[in-house]
């Protein structure tokens, strides 16, 4: 992908995420994350690092930016995508080891498959609607809002960039922010999920949540709000029960879902509850 090329990324804010890396079954990024940390739970034949599964989660996300490319079509074919370890190096500030091991793992999880070695040739598995086996639908991925840097740097175009590698926290965001990605309510581009949730799918737990999603926040890929009563449920149409309330659950909006326009007007999930109190406020007045 040529930074160069004002067509390697096409006019749309978004690039399908596959479903079928994102199942609650199976291989997933939240297997990899527990593979990496104790009590280390994998079917693995290797153990790896948490830096080479950030490593890993990374790529994948750079990959699936750069398969949602008319030209990549052209080239290689559909779902399909042709880069370099230099170019990978050069978006993702990674030594040529960590690329090596997160491709390894992308491969022996079933989230990619190899079809070329010089220059790399991968097929990205769930995007194809025909493949029954591994289709499952898709989620957004804000491209738009990841690659943005492309207006300022060419040499430097994907945020992930200075998402840092190495710790715990640094894999526990990147797994965090698929999994909210994957949950994410069309109607208003937010993701509710509980801290037990969030364990249960990935293993991750509450103690370990904080740091992971204030990485998240200060590298601008999402913003929170905490909902603890019921306005601010009805706010964002939410459905609410007992269980919800007692668990003090967070609303997320991952950025980049309604466009850089969007979310250069409303900031804060805090200004967006405010407007939709407003709007409920004006349409209760007028009845």
């Amino acid at each position: 992908m040529s930074t160069s090329d004002s067509s390697t990324l096409r006019k749309d804010r978004f690039s399908p995420l596959p479903r079928h890396w994102l199942g609650k079954t199976g291989h997933s990024p939240w297997q990899l994350a527990k593979a990496a940390q104790p009590p280390y739970i994998t079917d693995l034949s290797w153990q790896p690092t948490t830096g080479e599964v950030t490593a890993a989660l990374k790529i994948y996300i750079t990959l699936i930016a750069m398969v949602d490319d008319e030209k990549q079509t052209r080239n290689v074919g559909a779902n399909c995508l042709r880069t370099t370890y230099e170019e990978l190096q050069l978006y993702l500030k990674l030594s040529r080891a960590l690329i090596r091991e997160g491709l390894k793992l992308l491969e022996a999880t079933d989230a990619i498959a190899r079809l070329g070695y010089k220059p790399l040739v991968y097929r990205v598995k769930g995007l194809d609607q025909k493949n029954k086996e591994e289709w499952m639908g898709h989620v957004k991925l804000p491209k738009g809002h990841l690659f943005g840097m492309r207006r300022y740097s060419s040499a430097n175009p994907i945020m992930l960039a200075d998402y840092p590698t190495r710790g715990m926290a640094a894999m526990n965001g990147l797994v965090i922010y698929l999994l909210l990605l994957s949950v994410v309510q069309r109607n208003n581009n937010v993701a509710l999920i509980s801290y037990d949730r969030v364990y249960e799918r990935t293993g991750i737990r509450s103690k370990n949540l904080r740091k992971a999603l204030d990485l998240l926040i200060n590298h601008d890929l999402i913003t929170v709000l905490r909902l603890n009563n019921e306005s601010t449920f009805e706010a964002f149409g939410l459905p609410v029960t007992d269980a919800e309330l007692r668990g003090t659950p967070s609303v997320y909006l991952p950025k980049g879902l309604k466009g850089r326009k969007y979310n250069e007007r409303v900031n804060t999930l805090e200004e967006m509850l405010n407007q939709r109190l407003s709007a409920q406020a004006r349409a209760d007045f007028i009845d």
